[in-house]
């Protein structure tokens, strides 16, 4: 008798760790995709706003604004970065817009000046600030994720680096 419940608890004991390791692994995988989807829809809301204040940053070069409906666009991406990015990237995005406002209020500059500023040394854009702290918030949320370690390699066409997990058995 005691052989057969041994057995059976055995069998039960085995099939509980089975269960639970499969349920752990599907959590974390599920956990890792979720993290990653979410930084994706980060670069992309991250690009759009790039390229809505670089649009507005060089039209004001020879234009005024001409209605605030201009402006929607990159007001919209500057709210929706709100909703899901650090304080400082919030911050940094927020900067921008206040350079975007107040250089269309800037009178209009000539090609001359434009080429003056960008041949200069150590041209600093706008932008430069917000693309730092989306790259430090991007990169951190890469390394966060478990399985990854301190290394580091650069990916082929992706402007921050990219976590190499490591797997040790």
């Amino acid at each position: 008798m005691e052989q057969s419940i041994i057995s059976a608890a055995a069998a039960l004991g085995g099939s509980l760790v089975g269960g639970i390791s499969t349920f752990a692994a599907s959590w974390a995988r599920h956990r890792t995709q979720t993290s990653i989807q979410q930084a994706a829809r980060r670069e992309e809301l991250y690009a759009e706003f790039i390229n809505e204040a670089s649009r507005h940053l060089v039209s004001v070069w020879g234009n005024q604004i001409q209605s605030p409906e201009s402006l929607v666009d990159i007001y919209a991406a500057l709210e929706r970065i709100r909703l899901i990015s650090s304080a400082a990237v919030v911050s940094a995005a927020e900067r921008v817009m206040q350079q975007v406002v107040s250089a269309y209020n800037a009178p209009n500059k000539t090609y001359d000046e434009l080429l003056r500023i960008v041949m200069s040394d150590g041209v600093s854009t706008p932008l430069t600030d917000f693309t730092q702290a989306c790259r430090a918030e991007l990169s951190g949320a890469r390394n966060s994720r478990k399985g990854c370690d301190a290394s580091f390699e650069e990916a082929p066409g992706f402007p921050t680096p990219r976590c190499v997990a490591t797997v040790s058995v």
